[in-house]
């Protein structure tokens, strides 16, 4: 169980630190687009912020989405035998996909602009499946007699 704990805790980091930085990045290549320069340390100062500005809001979000994927990609793979790295990047992939269209559905905006584009969502999808597959590596059973539903 505490394997599991420390595998959500940080699988929800992965997720955050790459959405929030994916983010970013879509955001300043738009201004960017405008003529304005857009050089590293300005990229790296803007990322910097947007984590700690995010945290309060996005990852708790992003918490509360894979609190829903994780234990329904477990289930699946109860019933649907796979690899569990894909299985639970897919998880992963799914629960931003539909945190974002669901916000953009309650609220009729998009909170994080990123999401805006279809480039925009498939990258924070991405961050999504790279936070599942952290769950899925850190949370692996100890061995093979170890339940593989994890």
């Amino acid at each position: 169980m505490t394997r599991r704990i420390g595998a959500f805790v940080c699988a929800v980091l992965v997720t955050y630190l790459a959405g929030s930085a994916l983010s970013t990045q879509m955001i300043l290549q738009e201004v960017a687009s405008f003529g304005v320069p857009v050089d590293f340390a300005t990229r790296i100062a803007a990322t910097l912020h947007d984590l700690a500005g995010l945290a309060v809001t996005y990852l708790p979000i992003i918490a509360i989405a894979s609190l829903v994927a994780y234990p329904v990609t477990a289930l699946v793979l109860r019933f649907v035998p796979g690899p569990r790295a894909v299985a639970y990047a897919i998880g992963g992939a799914a629960a931003l996909f539909a945190l974002h269209s669901l916000m953009f559905a309650v609220l009729g905006m998009h909170p994080l602009p990123a999401t805006r584009t279809g480039l925009g969502m498939a990258l924070q999808a991405a961050a999504g499946a790279i936070g599942g597959w952290t769950f899925a590596a850190v949370a692996r059973p100890r061995s093979s007699g170890a339940s593989d539903s994890t």
